[in-house]
């Protein structure tokens, strides 16, 4: 059947636009997560009472943020998380049309905790398709993660908006996602981002902030 195309003299004075190079975030809040926070958050503070110097990659070590080495995913009291991630990474793939001979495993997975002050700098994560953050305790005013417009380009000049009206979302130069216990965000490793100091006036490990981080790329999906 052949494509009707629409009449471009009905377009004659229109102001048309179209949206390209869009930058997808997605976001889940995951069923049951109370009880999986609680598994999870014992089984970190016991990871890290066994390594308490952790590694250095963005976190801020002289505010005492701590990260767990890279093989969470390889540890089976975490299979309940990881098997959520992976079904949720699955949806987005299909949603972006990925070719189906192909399915998303863990380049690697973490473990942050983040006392009063603690916060991760502004950093990418190389080698990786898709990355994520997961968030186990999020005490009020815990630090919000931020992403920035990765088009340098656009930076070079910006524009005036109305004082008074709000801005398109398209037109934001940063985007922010409050820390909500049980949500996963999904977004391209390549796209900037950062986390706010933990501001939290708890005291203790209910003020801390625990999240898990990871990586995703494509492997050739296993016959069955």
């Amino acid at each position: 059947m052949p494509i009707e195309l629409p009449d471009a003299s009905s377009q004659v004075g229109k102001l048309m636009r179209e949206m390209y190079f869009p930058t997808s975030i997605y976001f889940r809040d995951l069923p049951d997560s109370v009880e999986l926070n609680e598994a999870i958050g014992t089984h970190i503070y016991a990871w890290r009472s066994q390594d308490e110097e952790g590694i250095v990659r963005s976190n801020v070590t002289q505010v005492g943020s701590w990260h767990s080495n890279l093989d969470m995913h390889q540890r089976e009291e975490y299979d309940a998380l990881t098997g959520q991630v992976i079904a949720t990474a699955q949806e987005i793939f299909d949603d972006l049309g990925y070719d189906p001979a192909y399915e998303p495993a863990f380049s690697n997975m973490w473990a942050n905790i983040n006392p009063k002050y603690g916060y991760n700098r502004n950093h990418i994560h190389p080698n990786a398709l898709w990355s994520g953050v997961y968030y186990v305790q999020t005490p009020p005013d815990s630090g919000r993660i931020f992403f920035s417009d990765p088009r340098a380009q656009a930076q070079v000049l910006t524009p005036c908006y109305a004082p008074e009206t709000s801005r398109r979302s398209e037109a934001w130069n940063e985007v922010y996602f409050e820390p909500i216990e049980g949500r996963v965000i999904l977004f391209p490793a390549w796209l900037v981002h950062e986390v706010e100091p933990n501001m939290s006036d708890r005291e203790g490990p209910t003020g801390d902030r625990i999240s898990v981080s990871f990586n995703l790329y494509q492997q050739q999906r296993q016959a069955t």
